[in-house]
């Protein structure tokens, strides 16, 4: 039950049996980001889309484009070309492979964990069979279509636990349930938020110390996608044993 996200695996494209749909993956990712981001993520992001679909070598996970190339592709000076590569740099997206040479272009890496990170909390704008797919979670069920209206429509799975207050995570435990309800009760269900939060981390707590590892270890990156759409801020996510 390990968490298949391409950040939590390390995968690089161009190898594995997914490498194929991991590529169609990440620049959707980015492209969502695009569509949807902040303007500067987003022209990051479009620009960053462009590079891969016409440069990026997918089996070494590395591209090399000089600046001029890099101007004349986003239709902008070189002076901007440098300012944008120092912006994806800091931002972790990309980093230096090769320095520049005597008759060599620079040649950059993709951090695709730094990637999945950022884009997080677009994911759901595309669908939620895609989120679900990016953190490996099943692909939610498809219902029946009826022109049947239930008397009680069915609530929640998450409103079994209870919650003082509609926060990001009672809503981020709702999404949780409906992709894979089995990981939910069993590891999910019985973490709070705890009442002491530090900067941009969530804080949850589970019963026992070996529930809080084995969630550490295996379902991290799952919460923080379930969590990212409702609060962006959120980069991190750490999980303690109940205090006896």
């Amino acid at each position: 039950m390990q968490d298949r996200h391409p950040a939590a695996l390390g995968l690089r494209p161009g190898t594995g049996p997914s490498a194929a749909s991991l590529k169609y993956d990440i620049l959707t990712a980015l492209l969502v980001t695009a569509a949807q981001g902040d303007p500067v993520d987003a022209r990051l992001a479009l620009r960053l889309s462009l590079l891969i679909t016409a440069r990026y070598n997918w089996q070494r996970g590395t591209f090399a484009v000089g600046r001029r190339e890099m101007a004349r592709l986003w239709g902008v000076s070189e002076r901007t070309v440098k300012r944008e590569l120092a912006q994806l740099r800091s931002r972790g997206w990309v980093g230096v492979q090769v320095p520049a040479g005597r008759g060599r272009v620079t040649q950059y890496w993709i951090d695709l964990a730094a990637l999945c990170q950022a884009t997080m909390p677009h994911w759901d704008a595309v669908g939620p069979d895609f989120a679900a797919r990016m953190v490996g979670a099943p692909e939610p069920a498809a219902l029946p279509e009826t022109n049947v209206v239930p008397l009680h429509p069915p609530r929640a799975a998450a409103s079994a636990t209870p919650c003082a207050s509609d926060n990001a995570w009672t809503r981020a435990q709702e999404r949780l349930a409906q992709q894979d309800p089995s990981v939910y009760n069993a590891w999910f269900a019985c973490l709070t938020v705890r009442e002491a939060g530090q900067g941009d981390a969530m804080h949850l707590t589970a019963p026992s110390r070996f529930h809080a590892d084995y969630v550490r270890t295996h379902f991290r990156t799952r919460l923080l996608a379930a969590l990212a759409p409702e609060d962006p801020t959120i980069r991190d996510v750490r999980v303690a044993a109940e205090e006896p």
